[in-house]
């Protein structure tokens, strides 16, 4: 990597010689004679793409809002469905069904939360409302088959703080949207008894921006000095932007134990990404010999494994009326130890430690009349990070309490509601941030009062 510099320098030193260790390429500029660069020490695209990198997957990334229903009921469908949105929450229980049918939907979705560094108050973490879309199509075959496919997000974030907060050499903003089509194939065994397996064609598209060295005085290398005169001195803007189109699988099941009792088993695959795409270094940097420019460009790419999963439902109708379910489910983030970030020459491997969660909910509907159904649930999910991260998203264990209605406009069409509202428990964390003297400082992250707004609606049609 070289970089052509043109300085001007008033007085009369003979040489200036200036290094820029933080950014990891040391320059040496002679004044009389021809500039030239005598010794690279490391690369700035290494060191900040690592940064960029060190915060790319935070805790909490998965996304269960799948349907208006299922989001009221707190995901508790899995034992039984009877709509289209079966192909998400169990694609075995399409079987339950005797005539096509169709679901379309959406959930917007609002996290945001106090933040504190080093017990520091700062800007709040608001990233705005996010839009996630869902449709499902059911059909009958012949011969006991049911066919059904599906569009939902599995995983995705979005997080976005103050441009040039305490923590800004770490995130400003970030976005992970994941989508997944999703054809699957159910066939009735038994009266009792289906099963069902389909393919996962998942498609990720990451962006991440952040500040290096925010905040901090320029740092002289050759006296190994941070000069007070300089504060502020690096105004530098990393950007990293990928994506990747992979495939995975899912297989499920359902028993009707009784005629009123129903268990339903449902396992997603792991899937693998080769995160692909570019990364940009853009800025300056204030020296005593005035504004450096900073600018670099290169192909980018790192492997991610997306976890996998099962869940296990129970579905009970107490009354004609009324019904109860429970869901618990069990996620494999501990393929998340770490990542490692590849680029020609350069290497950076970052750790995660994250373990293996679970996932609690229970959910009642109640039909207060022929055309209209009243909902209610409660949601306990357990923080898979460890004590040591990125502020890419607040961690925390986290409760929800959702409820909503359903409307049957007409006998075979069905109008969904849905509210949940999500409460963060205060959770701390250390995050490393690195220095122009080549340092890393860890700085305690906290949060506190995070919530998140889910609105969703959806409409059901029946053939």
């Amino acid at each position: 990597m070289r970089f052509s510099l043109k300085w001007y320098f008033a007085g009369d030193l003979d040489k200036f010689f200036y290094c820029v260790r933080n950014v990891n390429v040391i320059y040496y500029a002679q004044l009389d004679t021809k500039r030239k660069i005598v010794k690279m020490k490391k690369s700035v695209l290494a060191a900040v793409t690592a940064m960029a990198i060190g915060s790319a997957f935070p805790a909490g990334i998965g996304i269960y809002e799948a349907s208006a229903r299922g989001n009221a009921l707190g995901g508790t469908l899995v034992g039984s469905t009877k709509d289209a949105t079966a192909v998400y929450y169990n694609p075995a229980n399409m079987s339950e069904m005797t005539n096509a049918a169709l679901y379309v939907g959406t959930t917007f979705i609002n996290p945001y939360c106090d933040t504190e560094v080093d017990h520091v108050g700062q800007p709040k973490m608001n990233a705005g409302w996010f839009l996630v879309p869902t449709f499902y199509a059911t059909i009958p075959l012949p011969f006991g088959f049911w066919f059904g496919l599906g569009g939902y997000s599995e995983y995705g974030l979005g997080t976005k703080y103050g441009e040039h907060w305490a923590l800004a050499g770490d995130t400003v903003k970030t976005t992970i949207e994941q989508y997944s089509i999703n054809p699957a194939l159910a066939y009735k065994i038994t009266d009792w008894w289906s099963v069902a397996a389909g393919l996962r064609i998942s498609d990720v598209d990451f962006k991440t921006k952040k500040h290096p060295y925010d905040g901090n005085s320029f740092f002289y290398a050759p006296l190994g000095l941070t000069l007070g005169g300089y504060p502020d001195a690096y105004h530098l803007s990393a950007n990293l932007k990928g994506d990747d189109m992979s495939l995975g699988y899912n297989l499920a099941t359902s028993f009707r134990i009784t005629d009123s009792l129903s268990l339903g088993i449902h396992y997603r695959s792991r899937i693998e990404h080769q995160i692909k795409g570019h990364f940009n270094l853009a800025g300056d940097v204030d020296t005593p010999a005035g504004s450096v420019g900073q600018g670099a460009r290169r192909s980018a790419k790192f492997d991610i494994t997306a976890p996998q999963s099962a869940t296990v439902g129970l579905n009970y109708e107490v009354l004609d009326t009324w019904r109860i379910g429970g869901a618990a489910t069990w996620t494999e983030w501990s393929t998340f130890d770490a990542i490692d970030f590849k680029i020609p020459g350069y290497g950076y491997k970052l750790p995660l430690k994250w373990h293996d969660v679970w996932r609690f909910g229970i959910g009642s509907e109640y039909d207060v009349c022929d055309a209209l159904s009243l909902r209610l649930s409660y949601v306990y999910d357990v923080d898979p990070t460890c004590h040591h991260g990125t502020t890419m998203l607040p961690s925390g264990n986290r409760q929800i309490i959702g409820f909503g209605l359903g409307w049957w406009i007409l006998d075979n069409l069905r109008l969904d509601l849905g509210y949940s509202f999500i409460v963060m428990h205060r959770a701390n964390r250390f995050v490393n941030v690195n220095t122009p003297s080549g340092d890393i400082e860890s700085h305690r992250f906290s949060t506190d009062n995070g919530y998140s707004h889910l609105v969703s609606v959806g409409v059901a049609y029946m053939f």
